[in-house]
């Protein structure tokens, strides 16, 4: 072991794989709150962007293992009863939406209908232009 307790190169006991994998695990959590690019984070630490990489691949396998082997060993949840047979269904057209209904502005001696929707600007120039407005 090192100084900072990561393991030394070539030593594969099991105990120094979990502590790889745990400083590995720290480093890249370092870097997701970061919330610096993977290469600029890696200049950051003095590390290669490479193996960070490498990391993230294999702690992101390592975990998805983790979770098939916990779902083997979960009870599995018995599955919902299918019905005995089927209903027989009527499609139907569904009625038409009405459209909503127009506003009817009276403006010298005229009426005028908008409907939802409208331009206001475009509305405002037209009731000027009936009331002799300039």
């Amino acid at each position: 072991m090192t100084k900072d307790g990561y393991p030394k190169s070539g030593v594969r006991t099991p105990e120094a794989k979990a502590r790889r994998e745990a400083h590995w695990r720290g480093v890249l959590e370092r870097w997701r709150s970061s919330g610096l690019p993977k290469t600029e984070f890696a200049r950051r630490e003095q590390i290669s962007p490479d193996v960070l990489g490498w990391w993230q691949v294999q702690i992101h396998k390592r975990d998805g293992v983790r979770r098939r082997q916990v779902a083997a060993v979960r009870p599995r949840q018995p599955a919902a009863p299918r019905p005995a047979s089927f209903v027989p269904v009527r499609v139907v057209e569904a009625p038409p939406v009405p459209s909503p209904a127009a506003l009817e502005i009276l403006a010298g001696g005229h009426t005028v209908r908008v409907r939802p929707g409208f331009d206001a600007e475009t509305l405002k120039r037209l009731v000027a232009v009936l009331e002799d407005r300039p």
